[in-house]
């Protein structure tokens, strides 16, 4: 008698065994949610920093973003193996760890190295943050573990997840920018969308990397062909998929996080809501802005989205996270964000 396959799993059952869990939330509050919020396109959401009663709390999203370094930085393949030695180790021995934090930090030295003026990881690893919380989309590619080979290219997307969205694979090309302001990075991001649109092989390239050298080849094989059956760009399936480009744009505001309300012993939430009151009042403005970015490019308003993350200060944000990482600093590094950015 022939034994009955078990029944192939769904797509969004399928990428959800790739979908890291997140807290983002604990460190940055919503202002503004533009993929809930009617109107219309582009969609543009307000992220800000939670505060510690009157204090914007940066420290927190550093840690926050240095603990999910890890995740961004590692393919699969190999987080699966450090997890099988730490399931394996005897009387509590934790020395991978060592290993893992060394693995991470070594990658951005690398890159940074190699790379110096781009010093923009802080926002991709942001980025990977925004759509694997905000999109519930799984990472199908770690762009970290192929920057540091010569044999790959350090310029193009900064991230490919996907999710399952009202019954439809929907692929998101992920552009991060550091920028002094919020114009200034939504200008950025609609012309690197327009260079990207306008270059078919990088785009090819893109799945190719996914397909190949992507975060697939832990799945069982029946489960990877299914999905790959739609990141092809050669096969029948890969014209059943949405794709969308999605900016993570984190500026320094300084403006709003200067206007201060006294402290008193009223609620404690009053500074935050006060902050996130004065950005989301901006909505309107920058959205506008976008929307005029991407009609001069000539791009789709509705297949683009932005989230807008606003901090103090994007410099400290930049030395903050490298230093817990544990990387030292480069000489003559410049301290603004005029130089290569996400």
């Amino acid at each position: 008698m022939s034994q009955l396959t078990e029944p192939l799993p769904s797509l969004e059952e399928i990428l959800a065994k790739l979908l890291d869990e997140s807290e983002l939330d604990s460190v940055l509050g919503c202002a503004v949610d533009g993929h809930s919020k009617d109107g219309n396109p582009p969609r543009l959401s307000l992220l800000h920093l939670r505060f510690n009663e009157d204090t914007p709390n940066l420290d927190n999203l550093v840690s926050y973003l240095c603990s999910q370094a890890m995740n961004y930085a590692l393919n699969r393949k190999r987080r699966d193996g450090f997890i099988a030695e730490l399931q394996n180790a005897k009387n509590g021995n934790l020395s991978v760890i060592q290993r893992i934090n060394k693995a991470v930090r070594d990658a951005f030295i690398e890159f940074r190295e190699a790379f110096p003026n781009r010093a923009s990881e802080v926002g991709e690893v942001l980025a990977f943050c925004i759509a694997t919380h905000y999109l519930q989309a799984s990472q199908l590619i770690a762009k970290m573990s192929l920057k540091t080979s010569p044999n790959m290219p350090v310029h193009g997307l900064d991230g490919v997840h996907a999710a399952v969205k009202g019954d439809t694979l929907t692929v998101y090309f992920l552009e991060s920018k550091l920028t002094s302001t919020a114009a200034k990075g939504l200008k950025d991001f609609a012309e690197s969308i327009k260079g990207f649109d306008g270059k078919p092989k990088q785009y090819a390239r893109e799945y190719e990397l996914v397909c190949n050298l992507g975060n697939l080849d832990t799945l069982p094989e029946n489960e990877r062909e299914h999905l790959l059956g739609y990141l092809d760009v050669y096969s029948k399936a890969s014209v059943l998929k949405r794709e969308r480009s999605v900016g993570v744009v984190c500026y320094s505001e300084e403006k709003h996080y200067s206007n201060v309300l006294p402290i008193d012993d009223g609620d404690v939430q009053k500074h935050e809501n006060h902050f996130a009151g004065l950005f989301a009042a901006d909505h309107e403005v920058h959205q506008k802005y976008l929307l005029g970015q991407l009609k001069k490019h000539e791009l789709l308003p509705g297949k683009c989205s932005v989230y807008l993350v606003a901090v103090p200060s994007v410099a400290t944000l930049r030395k903050s996270f490298y230093s817990e990482l544990g990387i030292p600093p480069i000489e003559d590094e410049q301290d603004d964000t005029n130089a290569k950015e996400a």
